[in-house]
Protein backbone atom coordinates (compact mmCIF):
# COMPACT_ATOMS: atom_id res chain seq x y z
CA UNK A 1 0.00 0.00 0.00
CA UNK A 2 1.38 2.11 0.36
CA UNK A 3 1.84 4.35 1.40
CA UNK A 4 -0.54 6.05 1.94
CA UNK A 5 -1.43 7.21 2.87
CA UNK A 6 -4.16 10.44 3.15
CA UNK A 7 -6.12 12.70 5.74
CA UNK A 8 -5.09 15.00 8.49
CA UNK A 9 -7.19 17.44 10.43
CA UNK A 10 -4.75 19.88 11.98
CA UNK A 11 -5.98 22.70 14.19
CA UNK A 12 -4.14 25.85 13.24
CA UNK A 13 -3.75 29.11 15.09
CA UNK A 14 -5.94 30.78 12.48
CA UNK A 15 -8.85 28.53 13.41
CA UNK A 16 -8.81 26.79 10.05
CA UNK A 17 -8.38 23.06 9.63
CA UNK A 18 -6.36 21.22 7.03
CA UNK A 19 -6.23 17.52 6.38
CA UNK A 20 -3.38 15.90 4.52
CA UNK A 21 -2.33 12.36 3.88
CA UNK A 22 0.11 9.66 2.12
CA UNK A 23 0.72 7.20 0.49
CA UNK A 24 0.39 6.24 1.46
CA UNK A 25 -1.62 6.90 0.78
CA UNK A 26 -3.57 9.87 0.41
CA UNK A 27 -4.31 13.44 1.24
CA UNK A 28 -7.06 15.63 2.42
CA UNK A 29 -8.29 19.10 1.96
CA UNK A 30 -8.42 22.16 4.13
CA UNK A 31 -11.69 23.68 5.19
CA UNK A 32 -12.62 26.66 7.28
CA UNK A 33 -14.62 26.86 10.50
CA UNK A 34 -17.87 27.30 8.67
CA UNK A 35 -17.44 23.93 6.98
CA UNK A 36 -15.64 21.89 9.61
CA UNK A 37 -17.66 19.10 11.24
CA UNK A 38 -18.18 19.42 14.96
CA UNK A 39 -15.51 17.79 17.07
CA UNK A 40 -12.89 17.70 14.34
CA UNK A 41 -9.49 16.95 15.71
CA UNK A 42 -7.92 13.61 14.76
CA UNK A 43 -5.38 13.39 12.00
CA UNK A 44 -4.71 10.50 9.64
CA UNK A 45 -2.30 9.73 6.85
CA UNK A 46 -2.13 7.27 4.11
CA UNK A 47 0.47 6.13 1.69
CA UNK A 48 0.54 5.27 0.74
CA UNK A 49 1.45 7.34 2.55
CA UNK A 50 -0.66 9.28 3.81
CA UNK A 51 -1.08 8.29 3.25
CA UNK A 52 -2.55 10.04 2.96
CA UNK A 53 -3.82 11.57 2.57
CA UNK A 54 -2.97 10.07 2.68
CA UNK A 55 -5.42 11.41 3.61
CA UNK A 56 -1.38 8.57 2.66
CA UNK A 57 -1.54 8.34 3.10
CA UNK A 58 -0.02 4.59 0.91
CA UNK A 59 0.59 7.64 0.23
CA UNK A 60 1.56 10.18 3.18
CA UNK A 61 1.98 13.93 3.46
CA UNK A 62 2.51 17.05 5.51
CA UNK A 63 -0.06 19.65 6.46
CA UNK A 64 0.24 23.31 5.62
CA UNK A 65 -1.36 26.43 6.99
CA UNK A 66 -3.53 28.92 5.14
CA UNK A 67 -0.43 30.66 3.88
CA UNK A 68 0.91 27.47 2.35
CA UNK A 69 3.74 27.08 4.86
CA UNK A 70 4.93 23.55 5.48
CA UNK A 71 3.95 22.29 8.91
CA UNK A 72 5.26 19.18 10.62
CA UNK A 73 2.04 18.90 12.59
CA UNK A 74 3.68 19.51 15.97
CA UNK A 75 6.36 22.20 15.73
CA UNK A 76 6.68 22.63 19.48
CA UNK A 77 7.18 18.97 20.35
CA UNK A 78 10.76 17.93 21.03
CA UNK A 79 9.87 14.32 20.28
CA UNK A 80 12.52 11.62 20.39
CA UNK A 81 12.69 7.88 20.62
CA UNK A 82 12.67 6.75 24.21
CA UNK A 83 15.91 5.08 25.27
CA UNK A 84 14.82 1.47 25.39
CA UNK A 85 18.27 0.17 24.55
CA UNK A 86 16.70 -2.11 21.95
CA UNK A 87 18.76 -2.93 18.89
CA UNK A 88 18.09 -4.99 15.82
CA UNK A 89 20.56 -7.59 14.74
CA UNK A 90 20.21 -6.83 11.06
CA UNK A 91 20.44 -3.04 11.24
CA UNK A 92 23.01 -2.62 13.99
CA UNK A 93 21.25 0.61 14.89
CA UNK A 94 19.77 1.39 18.28
CA UNK A 95 16.08 2.25 18.48
CA UNK A 96 16.78 4.22 21.66
CA UNK A 97 18.75 7.03 20.01
CA UNK A 98 17.90 10.60 20.91
CA UNK A 99 17.46 12.72 17.77
CA UNK A 100 16.91 16.01 19.54
CA UNK A 101 20.52 17.14 19.18
CA UNK A 102 20.29 17.11 15.39
CA UNK A 103 17.28 19.46 15.33
CA UNK A 104 14.30 19.10 13.00
CA UNK A 105 15.22 18.00 9.48
CA UNK A 106 11.91 16.84 8.00
CA UNK A 107 8.28 17.97 8.00
CA UNK A 108 6.69 15.03 6.17
CA UNK A 109 7.40 11.45 5.10
CA UNK A 110 5.78 9.04 2.63
CA UNK A 111 6.51 5.35 2.13
CA UNK A 112 6.11 3.73 -1.27
CA UNK A 113 6.38 0.06 -2.14
CA UNK A 114 10.11 -0.27 -1.43
CA UNK A 115 11.16 3.37 -1.24
CA UNK A 116 10.57 6.32 1.06
CA UNK A 117 10.64 10.10 0.60
CA UNK A 118 10.66 13.04 3.01
CA UNK A 119 10.17 16.78 2.74
CA UNK A 120 12.96 18.70 4.44
CA UNK A 121 12.31 21.86 6.44
CA UNK A 122 13.64 23.78 3.41
CA UNK A 123 10.83 22.43 1.17
CA UNK A 124 13.21 20.25 -0.84
CA UNK A 125 12.67 16.49 -1.05
CA UNK A 126 14.97 13.54 -0.36
CA UNK A 127 14.24 9.89 -1.20
CA UNK A 128 15.88 6.52 -0.53
CA UNK A 129 15.36 2.84 -1.30
CA UNK A 130 14.42 1.09 -4.54
CA UNK A 131 14.80 3.08 -7.75
CA UNK A 132 14.22 0.79 -10.73
CA UNK A 133 11.76 3.26 -12.27
CA UNK A 134 13.35 6.49 -11.09
CA UNK A 135 11.09 6.86 -8.05
CA UNK A 136 13.92 8.51 -6.08
CA UNK A 137 13.90 11.41 -8.53
CA UNK A 138 17.65 11.90 -8.59
CA UNK A 139 18.08 11.41 -12.34
CA UNK A 140 19.17 7.76 -12.02
CA UNK A 141 17.68 4.31 -11.62
CA UNK A 142 20.18 3.28 -8.95
CA UNK A 143 18.86 2.22 -5.55
CA UNK A 144 20.20 4.07 -2.52
CA UNK A 145 20.18 3.10 1.18
CA UNK A 146 20.85 6.76 1.99
CA UNK A 147 18.70 9.82 1.18
CA UNK A 148 19.38 11.39 -2.24
CA UNK A 149 18.13 14.74 -3.51
CA UNK A 150 15.10 14.89 -5.79
CA UNK A 151 15.99 17.11 -8.73
CA UNK A 152 13.89 20.13 -9.62
CA UNK A 153 11.53 20.15 -6.62
CA UNK A 154 11.32 23.14 -4.27
CA UNK A 155 8.56 24.51 -2.09
CA UNK A 156 7.04 21.07 -1.45
CA UNK A 157 4.31 21.00 1.20
CA UNK A 158 3.04 17.44 0.84
CA UNK A 159 4.51 14.15 -0.36
CA UNK A 160 2.83 10.93 -1.53
CA UNK A 161 4.35 7.68 -2.81
CA UNK A 162 2.98 4.85 -4.93
CA UNK A 163 4.54 1.52 -5.79
CA UNK A 164 7.26 3.02 -7.98
CA UNK A 165 6.35 6.68 -8.38
CA UNK A 166 6.28 9.69 -6.11
CA UNK A 167 4.36 12.97 -6.19
CA UNK A 168 4.81 16.26 -4.35
CA UNK A 169 2.30 19.03 -3.81
CA UNK A 170 4.02 22.36 -4.38
CA UNK A 171 3.10 25.54 -2.54
CA UNK A 172 0.50 27.28 -4.68
CA UNK A 173 -1.34 24.14 -5.81
CA UNK A 174 0.71 22.53 -8.58
CA UNK A 175 1.85 18.88 -8.40
CA UNK A 176 5.11 17.29 -9.55
CA UNK A 177 5.61 13.53 -10.02
CA UNK A 178 8.51 11.22 -10.94
CA UNK A 179 9.22 7.52 -11.39
CA UNK A 180 7.09 4.83 -13.05
CA UNK A 181 4.87 6.22 -15.78
CA UNK A 182 3.79 3.35 -18.03
CA UNK A 183 0.18 3.63 -16.82
CA UNK A 184 0.13 7.41 -16.85
CA UNK A 185 1.20 7.50 -13.18
CA UNK A 186 2.92 10.88 -13.59
CA UNK A 187 -0.13 12.66 -14.98
CA UNK A 188 1.86 14.67 -17.50
CA UNK A 189 0.18 13.43 -20.67
CA UNK A 190 2.82 10.78 -21.33
CA UNK A 191 3.04 7.10 -20.44
CA UNK A 192 6.76 6.74 -19.84
CA UNK A 193 8.84 6.87 -16.69
CA UNK A 194 10.86 9.90 -15.64
CA UNK A 195 13.83 9.90 -13.28
CA UNK A 196 13.26 13.60 -12.54
CA UNK A 197 10.13 15.49 -11.56
CA UNK A 198 7.56 16.50 -14.19
CA UNK A 199 4.47 18.66 -13.76
CA UNK A 200 1.02 17.08 -13.63
CA UNK A 201 -1.01 18.50 -16.51
CA UNK A 202 -3.63 21.17 -15.78
CA UNK A 203 -3.50 20.90 -11.99
CA UNK A 204 -2.95 24.28 -10.36
CA UNK A 205 -5.37 24.29 -7.42
CA UNK A 206 -4.57 21.08 -5.54
CA UNK A 207 -4.93 21.22 -1.77
CA UNK A 208 -3.89 17.62 -1.00
CA UNK A 209 -2.60 14.54 -2.80
CA UNK A 210 -2.42 10.78 -2.37
CA UNK A 211 -0.70 8.01 -4.32
CA UNK A 212 -0.62 4.23 -4.28
CA UNK A 213 -0.26 1.41 -6.75
CA UNK A 214 0.32 2.97 -10.16
CA UNK A 215 -2.04 5.93 -9.78
CA UNK A 216 -2.50 9.13 -7.79
CA UNK A 217 -5.33 11.48 -6.82
CA UNK A 218 -5.61 15.11 -5.79
CA UNK A 219 -8.18 17.11 -3.87
CA UNK A 220 -8.89 20.44 -5.52
CA UNK A 221 -9.99 23.76 -4.09
CA UNK A 222 -13.72 23.50 -3.50
CA UNK A 223 -13.71 19.76 -2.83
CA UNK A 224 -13.60 18.12 -6.28
CA UNK A 225 -11.28 15.12 -6.73
CA UNK A 226 -9.19 14.16 -9.77
CA UNK A 227 -7.16 10.99 -10.35
CA UNK A 228 -4.68 9.76 -12.96
CA UNK A 229 -2.70 6.63 -13.82
CA UNK A 230 -3.81 2.99 -13.61
CA UNK A 231 -7.59 2.71 -13.76
CA UNK A 232 -8.39 -0.79 -14.99
CA UNK A 233 -10.24 -1.69 -11.78
CA UNK A 234 -12.04 1.65 -11.59
CA UNK A 235 -9.39 3.40 -9.44
CA UNK A 236 -9.83 6.72 -11.25
CA UNK A 237 -13.52 6.95 -10.38
CA UNK A 238 -14.57 8.54 -13.66
CA UNK A 239 -16.85 5.75 -14.84
CA UNK A 240 -14.24 4.06 -17.04
CA UNK A 241 -12.12 0.97 -16.47
CA UNK A 242 -9.05 2.33 -18.21
CA UNK A 243 -5.82 4.23 -17.55
CA UNK A 244 -5.41 7.97 -18.01
CA UNK A 245 -2.14 9.89 -18.27
CA UNK A 246 -3.83 13.17 -17.35
CA UNK A 247 -6.08 13.95 -14.36
CA UNK A 248 -9.75 13.02 -14.77
CA UNK A 249 -12.54 14.09 -12.39
CA UNK A 250 -14.02 11.54 -10.02
CA UNK A 251 -17.73 11.32 -10.82
CA UNK A 252 -20.13 13.08 -8.47
CA UNK A 253 -17.67 14.32 -5.83
CA UNK A 254 -17.80 18.06 -5.30
CA UNK A 255 -17.35 18.58 -1.54
CA UNK A 256 -14.71 16.13 -0.35
CA UNK A 257 -12.60 17.08 2.68
CA UNK A 258 -10.17 14.14 2.83
CA UNK A 259 -8.78 11.32 0.68
CA UNK A 260 -7.59 7.79 1.37
CA UNK A 261 -5.75 6.49 -1.69
CA UNK A 262 -5.09 2.74 -1.71
CA UNK A 263 -3.56 0.46 -4.28
CA UNK A 264 -6.82 -0.96 -5.58
CA UNK A 265 -9.42 1.40 -4.18
CA UNK A 266 -9.71 5.05 -3.28
CA UNK A 267 -12.02 6.71 -0.77
CA UNK A 268 -13.06 10.23 0.19
CA UNK A 269 -14.54 11.78 3.30
CA UNK A 270 -17.37 14.10 2.32
CA UNK A 271 -18.38 17.31 4.05
CA UNK A 272 -21.05 15.49 6.08
CA UNK A 273 -18.35 13.08 7.38
CA UNK A 274 -19.68 10.15 5.36
CA UNK A 275 -17.29 8.08 3.23
CA UNK A 276 -17.51 7.07 -0.41
CA UNK A 277 -15.17 4.69 -2.26
CA UNK A 278 -14.47 3.47 -5.79
CA UNK A 279 -12.28 0.84 -7.48
CA UNK A 280 -11.46 -2.77 -6.54
CA UNK A 281 -14.10 -4.54 -4.44
CA UNK A 282 -12.79 -8.11 -4.60
CA UNK A 283 -12.38 -8.32 -0.82
CA UNK A 284 -14.94 -5.70 0.19
CA UNK A 285 -12.54 -2.78 -0.09
CA UNK A 286 -15.34 -0.38 -1.04
CA UNK A 287 -17.05 -0.92 2.32
CA UNK A 288 -20.54 -1.01 0.84
CA UNK A 289 -21.49 -4.45 2.16
CA UNK A 290 -20.61 -6.40 -0.99
CA UNK A 291 -17.57 -8.18 -2.42
CA UNK A 292 -17.83 -7.14 -6.04
CA UNK A 293 -18.22 -6.12 -8.69
CA UNK A 294 -15.60 -3.39 -8.90
CA UNK A 295 -17.00 0.10 -9.27
CA UNK A 296 -15.64 2.87 -11.50
CA UNK A 297 -17.83 5.43 -9.73
CA UNK A 298 -18.07 6.20 -6.00
CA UNK A 299 -20.34 4.10 -3.78
CA UNK A 300 -21.30 4.88 -0.19
CA UNK A 301 -19.57 3.09 2.68
CA UNK A 302 -22.21 1.66 5.02
CA UNK A 303 -22.48 2.87 8.60
CA UNK A 304 -22.41 6.32 10.21
CA UNK A 305 -18.84 6.61 11.52
CA UNK A 306 -18.40 10.40 11.27
CA UNK A 307 -15.03 9.98 9.63
CA UNK A 308 -12.30 12.59 9.93
CA UNK A 309 -9.60 10.91 7.85
CA UNK A 310 -8.68 7.78 5.87
CA UNK A 311 -5.76 5.48 5.12
CA UNK A 312 -5.78 3.15 2.11
CA UNK A 313 -4.05 -0.22 1.87
CA UNK A 314 -3.58 -2.73 -0.92
CA UNK A 315 -7.19 -3.90 -1.00
CA UNK A 316 -8.66 -2.36 2.13
CA UNK A 317 -9.24 0.91 3.90
CA UNK A 318 -9.30 2.31 7.44
CA UNK A 319 -11.12 5.37 8.74
CA UNK A 320 -10.38 7.56 11.74
CA UNK A 321 -13.55 8.77 13.42
CA UNK A 322 -13.97 12.19 15.01
CA UNK A 323 -13.72 10.67 18.47
CA UNK A 324 -10.41 8.92 17.77
CA UNK A 325 -11.65 5.39 17.18
CA UNK A 326 -10.68 3.48 14.04
CA UNK A 327 -12.68 1.22 11.72
CA UNK A 328 -11.38 -0.88 8.83
CA UNK A 329 -12.82 -2.90 5.96
CA UNK A 330 -11.60 -5.05 3.08
CA UNK A 331 -8.86 -7.68 3.09
CA UNK A 332 -8.19 -9.21 6.51
CA UNK A 333 -6.56 -12.71 6.49
CA UNK A 334 -3.39 -11.41 8.19
CA UNK A 335 -5.22 -9.34 10.77
CA UNK A 336 -5.35 -6.20 8.62
CA UNK A 337 -8.68 -5.13 10.14
CA UNK A 338 -7.34 -5.07 13.69
CA UNK A 339 -10.43 -6.62 15.24
CA UNK A 340 -8.84 -9.85 16.43
CA UNK A 341 -10.08 -11.83 13.43
CA UNK A 342 -8.31 -13.15 10.34
CA UNK A 343 -11.07 -12.67 7.80
CA UNK A 344 -12.09 -9.99 5.33
CA UNK A 345 -15.07 -7.67 5.85
CA UNK A 346 -17.17 -5.81 3.28
CA UNK A 347 -18.33 -3.23 5.80
CA UNK A 348 -16.46 -1.34 8.55
CA UNK A 349 -15.44 -3.20 11.72
CA UNK A 350 -14.01 -1.52 14.81
CA UNK A 351 -10.29 -1.88 15.52
CA UNK A 352 -9.91 -3.32 19.02
CA UNK A 353 -8.29 -1.24 21.75
CA UNK A 354 -7.67 1.96 19.79
CA UNK A 355 -9.12 5.18 21.20
CA UNK A 356 -8.00 8.76 21.07
CA UNK A 357 -6.06 8.11 17.86
CA UNK A 358 -4.65 11.20 16.15
CA UNK A 359 -3.43 9.93 12.77
CA UNK A 360 -3.40 6.85 10.56
CA UNK A 361 -0.95 5.41 8.07
CA UNK A 362 -1.37 2.25 6.00
CA UNK A 363 0.97 -0.11 4.21
CA UNK A 364 0.12 -3.00 1.89
CA UNK A 365 -1.14 -5.35 4.57
CA UNK A 366 -0.78 -3.38 7.79
CA UNK A 367 -2.02 -0.15 9.35
CA UNK A 368 -0.72 2.05 12.15
CA UNK A 369 -2.30 4.69 14.37
CA UNK A 370 -0.68 7.47 16.38
CA UNK A 371 -2.07 7.58 19.91
CA UNK A 372 -2.78 10.75 21.85
CA UNK A 373 0.55 10.37 23.68
CA UNK A 374 2.52 10.21 20.42
CA UNK A 375 3.14 6.49 20.63
CA UNK A 376 2.31 4.27 17.65
CA UNK A 377 0.23 1.09 17.43
CA UNK A 378 0.25 -1.19 14.38
CA UNK A 379 -1.67 -4.28 13.29
CA UNK A 380 -1.80 -6.72 10.38
CA UNK A 381 1.07 -8.46 8.60
CA UNK A 382 4.34 -8.33 10.48
CA UNK A 383 6.54 -10.90 8.75
CA UNK A 384 9.22 -8.32 7.92
CA UNK A 385 9.05 -6.49 11.24
CA UNK A 386 6.78 -3.78 9.85
CA UNK A 387 4.71 -3.69 13.06
CA UNK A 388 7.79 -2.43 14.91
CA UNK A 389 7.21 -4.40 18.12
CA UNK A 390 10.49 -6.28 18.08
CA UNK A 391 9.45 -9.45 16.26
CA UNK A 392 8.28 -10.67 12.86
CA UNK A 393 4.87 -12.06 13.80
CA UNK A 394 1.64 -10.79 12.32
CA UNK A 395 -1.02 -9.51 14.70
CA UNK A 396 -4.79 -9.21 14.36
CA UNK A 397 -4.76 -6.79 17.30
CA UNK A 398 -2.82 -3.51 17.64
CA UNK A 399 0.70 -3.81 19.11
CA UNK A 400 2.90 -1.00 20.36
CA UNK A 401 5.91 0.09 18.31
CA UNK A 402 9.00 -0.16 20.49
CA UNK A 403 10.49 3.03 21.85
CA UNK A 404 8.72 5.49 19.58
CA UNK A 405 7.35 8.61 21.28
CA UNK A 406 6.15 11.98 20.09
CA UNK A 407 5.23 10.78 16.60
CA UNK A 408 3.34 13.26 14.44
CA UNK A 409 3.03 11.20 11.25
CA UNK A 410 3.14 7.53 10.26
CA UNK A 411 3.22 5.92 6.80
CA UNK A 412 3.50 2.39 5.45
CA UNK A 413 5.00 0.71 2.38
CA UNK A 414 4.84 -2.86 1.14
CA UNK A 415 6.69 -4.28 4.15
CA UNK A 416 8.13 -1.28 5.96
CA UNK A 417 6.84 1.60 8.04
CA UNK A 418 8.19 5.08 8.79
CA UNK A 419 7.24 7.80 11.28
CA UNK A 420 8.07 11.44 11.81
CA UNK A 421 9.03 12.36 15.38
CA UNK A 422 10.73 15.53 16.48
CA UNK A 423 11.57 16.47 12.91
CA UNK A 424 13.47 13.20 12.42
CA UNK A 425 12.40 10.16 10.39
CA UNK A 426 12.43 6.67 11.89
CA UNK A 427 11.72 3.50 9.90
CA UNK A 428 11.34 -0.22 10.56
CA UNK A 429 10.60 -3.42 8.64
CA UNK A 430 12.07 -4.70 5.38
CA UNK A 431 15.44 -3.12 4.59
CA UNK A 432 15.70 -4.52 1.04
CA UNK A 433 16.93 -1.88 -1.39
CA UNK A 434 17.64 0.46 1.51
CA UNK A 435 14.02 1.44 2.20
CA UNK A 436 14.81 2.36 5.84
CA UNK A 437 17.43 4.95 4.88
CA UNK A 438 20.02 3.79 7.42
CA UNK A 439 22.65 2.58 4.96
CA UNK A 440 21.54 -1.07 5.11
CA UNK A 441 20.16 -2.87 2.03
CA UNK A 442 19.26 -6.32 3.35
CA UNK A 443 17.54 -8.01 6.26
CA UNK A 444 14.88 -6.58 8.52
CA UNK A 445 14.66 -4.19 11.45
CA UNK A 446 11.83 -5.09 13.81
CA UNK A 447 12.15 -1.84 15.78
CA UNK A 448 12.66 1.77 14.63
CA UNK A 449 16.01 2.90 13.20
CA UNK A 450 16.86 6.48 12.39
CA UNK A 451 17.16 7.64 8.78
CA UNK A 452 20.69 8.94 8.28
CA UNK A 453 22.12 11.79 6.21
CA UNK A 454 18.75 13.47 5.71
CA UNK A 455 20.29 16.95 5.87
Amino acid sequence: MRSVTCFALVALASGSFYACASGDDAGSAGYDDAEAPDGAGPVAEAGAPDGTTAAHDSGTASGYDSGGVADSGSPDTAATLADTGATTADSGTSSGLDASDAGPLAVAVAAGDRHTCAIRTSGTVACWGANEAGQLGDGTTTASPWPVNVQGVAGAVQIAAGWAHTCALIQGGTVMCWGHGANGDLGNGASVQSTTAVAVTGLTDATAIGADGYHACALRTGGAVVCWGFGQDGELGNGAMMDSNVPVPVTGITRAIALGVGSGQDCAVLQDSSVTCWGDDQYGGLGNGTTGPNSAVPVAVVGAMRAAALAGGLVGECALAMGGTVSCWGYGPDGELGNGASSSASSPVAVTGVSGAQRLGAGWYHTCAIAADGGVQCWGMGTSGQLGNGNTASSALPVRVLGLAGATQVTGGQSHTCALAGGQVWCWGDQTNGALGNGVSSGTAAAPVQVQQLF
